[in-house]
Parts: C-alpha cells; structure tokens; sequence
C-alpha cells in the first residue's frame, strides 16, 4: 500500500495543477487584453478610431516626397519640358530686349555678343548691333555681322529673318554702292519672300530718292506677281506720290488685264482712294461713282466714299452722297448703317434742323417698312 500511495504522488507532480473553470476563463480573458500578439501576427486593430491613426503608422518621410517628385519630372519631362524651355526663351530674350531700350544699353562690342549669344533668333538684337557698329564706321563687320545673323537665325523664323535681310539691304543701299545693292536684293530674294522683299525694297529706295532702283523693282515685281493686287497698288502709289496721274491711270488699267476679276473691285477701289489721298479727289470720285454703279448694294464702298468726302470737308457735297445712300433699296440693316451715321455726321458738322431732318428720313423708312 505504501508503494501504491507513492506512485500516485509521484504522478501527481508530474501532471499541472487543475484550474477551476470559472477561474480559468478570468485567466483567459485577462490574457487576451494584456499579451502582445506573436512574431509575424497581425496586429489587432483598436475597438474605436482616436484620431491620431496617421500619426501611429510609421511613414517614410524622405521616401515619399522623392516618388511624388521624381512622377512630377516625368510628367513635366513628357508634356511641358518644350514649352518651358520656350518660356524660357522667350523670358530670356524679352529681357534682352529691355536691355537694349533701357538706360544699361550695350556699349561694346562684348556686351553685344553676349546679347545675341543668349537671344540668337531675336532680329532686333542683331540690328541694334548692325546699327552699332556702323555707328563705329566699321561696315565690313557690319556686313560680317548680318551675314551672321542669317546664318544663326533659326530657319522657321522667317520674319526674323526678313527684318535682317531688310536691315542689312538699307545699310547697303545707305553705304554701298548701287552694283552691291542689287547684288545684295538678288541674294535677299532667292532666300526669303521675293514679293515681300520686292514691296520693301521699294520703299528703301524711295525714301532714298534712288528713282531707277525703284523702277527696276516696280517692273521686275509687275512681270513676276502679275496677279497680286499688293503689288499693282505699290506701283500706283508710287506714281501718284511723284505727280505722276497719268501713268497711275496706266498702271491702273495695265493691272486690271492681269489681276482675276474678282480682284478688280478691290484694285479699282483702293485705287480711288489713293486718288483722294495722294492725287486727284475728282478722279477718287469718277472712279467711286463707276465701281457703286456696278454695285450699289456693297455698304463697304459706300463708307469708304463717304469717308473721304467727309475728309475733305465739303458739307454741300457730303450731304448729297448721304442723301444718295440712304434713298437707296438696301435691307434694314445696311439702312440702319447709314442713317446712324448720316445722324452723327449732323450732329458734330451740321444744325438742329439737320438731325430733326434725318430723323425724320429714318421714320419714314421704318414705317414705309413696316407697311410693305
């Protein structure tokens, strides 16, 4: 019996203590609350939000705003990078410009090809320093110095361009002789707009009193952009301003059997008006009084007309044109045109009795209008 008793006891020590179940389940709950969750596990989340959750995740600073950055420059790189470097550019150039209109103007020849290095495409750097070095009497480098400029300009800058080539034909007319003018127009225009180089040369050599160069332009341009009114108009003015009526007439006529006939209109018109401007008003008016024949429903040539009488300062004549126009059948709103304007025209040249008389044209067209 007493082996048995210690047989049971040594078994007894082996096993763990028994817990009451009430017990154990306070045991269980307790741990529960208290124990941290295991290596690897998940942690619990808190029963209810306090507010501070962003604060109590752990969050790489510097890692953050590096991705956010390095996606910016991508999408800057993919969408703007060009623009921003045009903006640049352009920021560049602009204060270049001020520059030179500024009291901090260039003063050598340095500070001038520091100017041209940062704004290589801006023409109006390149002939400030033009106008520079002839200033120095230093014409071969000038002429140097344009050559320059053409070849460093961009080539989808073509006004750029065109400002150099003009720039550059001035100062040879101005300085070179007549062999190397010509020389230098024929290369301008092989490289750039020959009819607008054509338009611009003429007025170098007509501001210059160089009436043969000016010839040879208006005969060359005459043949070669036989169909551009632009051009059949320079030479007309350029007749009109030397005194010249009758060859105007003649060249009047002479474009009018080159130019499409829906050109004709516009070349007669503008015609006419140059003749009010530089030649003869009775031949502007002749000429005005033949095209409102033809088409006495175009509002645009009767306010051109108009226009130049009221210039001239002639009432008498004036009022009998506004007469003319607004007894004229046009629609409602072309009559609304120039009864708007016959009243103002009354109101700063005529009396009371003259705009009492206008209104009274403009009533009676309305209800003549509205009884129709």
């Amino acid at each position: 019996m007493a082996e048995q008793h210690k047989k049971k006891r040594r078994r007894s020590e082996r096993q763990p203590p028994q817990i009451p179940e009430e017990q154990k389940e306070t045991l269980d709950a307790d741990e529960r609350h208290t124990s941290l969750p295991a290596v690897g596990a998940p942690a619990l989340a808190p029963a209810e939000p306090t507010g501070w959750e962003e604060l109590d995740q752990p969050q790489d600073v510097q890692q953050q705003p590096e991705a956010t950055q390095h996606h910016d420059h991508k999408k800057l790189s993919k969408h703007a990078k060009k623009r921003a470097r045009e903006e640049r550019e352009r920021a560049i150039r602009d204060a270049e410009l001020r520059r030179l209109q500024g009291d901090e103007a260039p003063t050598s020849t340095t500070e001038f090809e520091q100017l041209v290095l940062s704004a290589p495409n801006a023409s109006f750097v390149w002939i400030k320093y033009l106008a520079f070095l002839i200033s120095l009497g230093e014409l071969d480098k000038a002429r140097a110095l344009a050559d320059r400029a053409l070849q460093t300009i961009n080539y989808r800058e073509e006004g750029e361009k065109f400002n150099v080539w003009v720039a550059y034909l001035n100062m040879e007319n101005m300085y070179g002789s007549e062999e190397s003018t010509l020389g230098l127009l024929s290369r301008a225009l092989a490289h750039t707009d020959a009819r607008k180089m054509y338009l611009a040369a003429v007025d170098i050599f007509e501001r210059t009193q160089k009436a043969a160069l000016v010839e040879q332009c208006l005969k060359a341009m005459t043949r070669k952009f036989r169909e551009s009114p632009e051009v059949w108009l320079r030479a007309v003015r350029y007749r009109l301003a030397s005194g010249d009526g009758e060859a105007a007439r003649k060249t009047l006529d002479r474009s009018l059997q080159s130019l499409p006939k829906f050109e004709h209109v516009r070349m007669v018109s503008q015609t006419g008006l140059l003749e009010f401007k530089l030649g003869d008003p009775e031949r502007g008016r002749s000429i005005f009084e033949g095209v409102l024949r033809n088409y006495p429903k175009r509002l645009d040539l009767w306010s051109v007309y108009l226009d130049q009488e009221v210039a001239l300062g002639d009432q008498q004549r004036v009022r009998a044109l506004f007469e003319r126009a607004t007894h004229l059948q046009l629609p409602p709103k072309k009559m609304k045109f120039l009864f708007k304007r016959y009243l103002e025209y009354e109101k700063q040249h005529g009396t009371a009795a003259g705009v009492e008389h206008v209104k009274k044209r403009a009533l009676e067209y309305v209800e003549a209008q509205a009884a129709a």
